[in-house]
């Protein structure tokens, strides 16, 4: 009779190691998939600051060209040449920019790392 008891005993001793084992490994991988999708955020947002950046830049420049007093501007025509210089900062962001977003990765991985 004691025997079955111990088997029942060890039984419910590996239930109790092999769901601390689940726990663990599910821990594991939620902390991978945070990690991975902290990665993609930071990727994203760099980007996007560095579009923002360039925006920025190209409005400025386009500042310093004179307007042209045989065409006078429009609402349209200034509505159409914002938007164009937001796609001009969006397509240069995506196709490495100037080199800003990597330099904010970097750092922030950094900071991530000696926390």
């Amino acid at each position: 009779m004691s025997d079955i008891k111990s088997i029942g005993m060890d039984s419910a001793l590996f239930q109790l190691q092999a769901a601390g084992t689940d726990r663990s490994l599910s821990e594991a991988q939620a902390n991978q998939r945070r990690e991975e999708t902290n990665k993609a955020d930071l990727e994203q947002a760099s980007r996007q600051f560095e579009s923002l950046l360039l925006n920025f830049m190209i409005r400025e420049m386009r500042a310093t060209v004179p307007e042209s007093s045989l065409l006078p501007t429009s609402m349209a025509q200034d509505i159409f040449t914002s938007m164009l210089d937001e796609k001009y900062a969006d397509s240069m962001a995506e196709n490495g920019g100037i080199g800003l977003h990597r330099l904010i990765i970097e750092q922030l991985k950094d900071v991530a790392s000696d926390k």
